[in-house]
């Protein structure tokens, strides 16, 4: 008798953490079935992609999404996306679980608590784990009240939007226009439908090297299957020079206080399914500070997967009924983004030309993987096995960036242009 395989299901293969999950699943014989509302997406042409299937834009309608959903002709594991995704999974688990899909997530009021930062700042500081001083504000005023209690500087930005979008604010003259910008970002199209308030939060000091996170999985019993840390060697920079959490560079490296954060405030969320978990080391306060809960794969799925911690096919195994084993020893690993865009390469030279990034620093850091060639090394996004994905997504990469070049260049003519005609 022929045992039929449940197909993965992997919604949005336009993201990098959907990218990262399809070699890791169609390594293992999984069908994978890649959806993503961009037609031509460099997931589409892996060669472990059994189906493409473009879908509706889910931030334009989610109704639509979801009918699109219900009226696919297959069923089985379903993966969900970023944090928009993961809300309308949620919401709609039951009738896609009723409609045959297999599934593990959070409920959608203990999801609301996680990615708000907010709620996720009450519920942390209700436990004693620390977080940075931080107060909901509503308008400028709000900031102004709240300006005599708070160290400065001190960062405004959206609770619902990803840590590396915020302002920084040193003097009260610069509240009204940082409040516009932010509040721009929240309320623009591409943002709007995650409903986002904004947050007023005291900027702590720590290093680029002190950006931390943890990933982890819990069963369908709320049950960890093991936690893999990574320490930044290299974040992503803004433009001046201020840097966000986006992994560019780094390895895995054991750190307990963050796994016991990680775990005393997933149990206190009654917590299932991926959790990607964001920390800052405060060399003055000794202390790990945790930034955000994200109910979903990083970025960089596809560096776990391949460094002793599938993620994504723990999560399958568990959901066709087969067991997992807790996992706690990985071998050495390095991880970096480096022929993405934005990535490592692009954002360096970038930020090298602009003095934000040491030249020295930058080289030495791919240099020394010469000595680290025995440990395993991910560059993303190559794959030896999967050429046509790997050309394809370097093809994007050089394209986007083509693009961005072209858009800067036209800006600047512009701009001298009329400086001259003043």
């Amino acid at each position: 008798m022929i045992t039929k395989i449940v197909p993965a299901i992997v919604l949005d293969c336009d993201y990098r953490s959907q990218e990262g999950i399809i070699q890791p699943l169609g390594r293992k014989g999984i069908p994978v079935f890649a959806i993503s509302s961009k037609n031509d997406c460099p997931a589409f042409h892996s060669k472990y992609v059994f189906r493409k299937c473009v879908s509706p834009q889910l931030s334009k309608n989610e109704n639509q999404y979801l009918d699109y959903l219900l009226n696919l002709k297959i069923r089985g594991v379903l993966y969900y996306s970023d944090d928009l995704s993961a809300m309308a999974i949620s919401k709609n688990k039951d009738i896609l679980i009723d409609s045959g899909f297999l599934l593990n997530i959070p409920d959608v009021d203990m999801l609301e608590n996680a990615f708000d930062k907010w709620a996720c700042y009450q519920i942390a500081s209700s436990i004693g784990i620390p977080m940075a001083k931080s107060a909901i504000v509503s308008n400028t005023q709000d900031i102004l009240n709240e300006w005599d209690a708070f160290r400065k500087p001190i960062i405004i930005k959206g609770t619902r939007l990803a840590g590396g979008i915020y302002k920084r604010i040193f003097k009260k003259s610069q509240i009204e226009q940082s409040w516009r910008k932010i509040n721009d970002i929240v309320n623009s199209e591409h943002y709007s439908a995650r409903r986002s308030g904004i947050l007023m939060q005291e900027w702590e000091k720590y290093d680029i090297t002190d950006n931390w996170s943890c990933e982890t999985l819990y069963d369908q019993n709320g049950q960890s299957i093991g936690f893999f840390t990574v320490k930044r060697i290299r974040s992503s920079l803004n433009k001046d020079g201020t840097f966000s959490s986006r992994l560019f560079a780094g390895y895995h490296k054991d750190c307990p206080q963050i796994v016991k954060h990680t775990k005393n405030i997933l149990k206190r969320m009654k917590w299932k399914g991926f959790a990607h978990v964001e920390y800052f080391y405060v060399p003055d306060k000794s202390k790990y500070l945790l930034t955000e809960v994200n109910p979903r794969l990083p970025g960089y799925a596809y560096y776990p997967s391949v460094a002793g911690f599938n993620m994504a096919y723990n999560y399958y195994l568990d959901l066709i009924g087969n067991r997992t084993c807790y996992i706690n020893n990985f071998p050495k690993s390095y991880y970096f983004e480096s022929f993405h865009y934005p990535g490592d390469i692009t954002q360096g030279i970038c930020h090298i030309l602009r003095g934000n990034l040491s030249l020295r620093s930058f080289l030495s850091s791919y240099l020394s993987l010469i000595s680290k060639l025995k440990n395993i090394i991910v560059i993303d996004p190559i794959r030896l096995d999967d050429p046509s994905y790997t050309l394809h997504a370097l093809f994007k990469t050089l394209k986007d960036f083509q693009n961005d070049c072209i858009r800067f260049l036209k800006n600047r003519i512009k701009s001298i242009l009329y400086n001259l005609h003043q």
